[in-house]
């Protein structure tokens, strides 16, 4: 019991310890990582999502007009949320 404690607690901490990350895209666009790539936050992301996720539209859910072009990708690319 006590070492599964231990386990979590070190992943926990290696977890947010891992900081973020953010680069400049291709499309001239930013992409940050935060906690070790569990959430990435993509301006002018334009690319289509691969097959492997879980893909909602927002644009469609709340249209404001032109789309904006951000992606946000949760769990490692498991749930992607994209404007375009």
């Amino acid at each position: 019991m006590k070492s599964k404690l231990l386990l979590s607690a070190a992943l926990t901490t290696l977890l947010f310890a891992s900081g973020c990350a953010t680069r400049t895209t291709a499309s001239g666009g930013r992409e940050t990582n935060l906690l070790g790539g569990a959430v990435t936050v993509a301006t002018n992301s334009f690319e289509p999502t691969t097959s492997a996720t879980i893909d909602t539209d927002t644009s469609k859910l709340a249209s404001a007009g032109n789309p904006t072009g951000k992606k946000t990708t949760l769990f490692w690319g498991l749930i992607t949320l994209h404007d375009y």
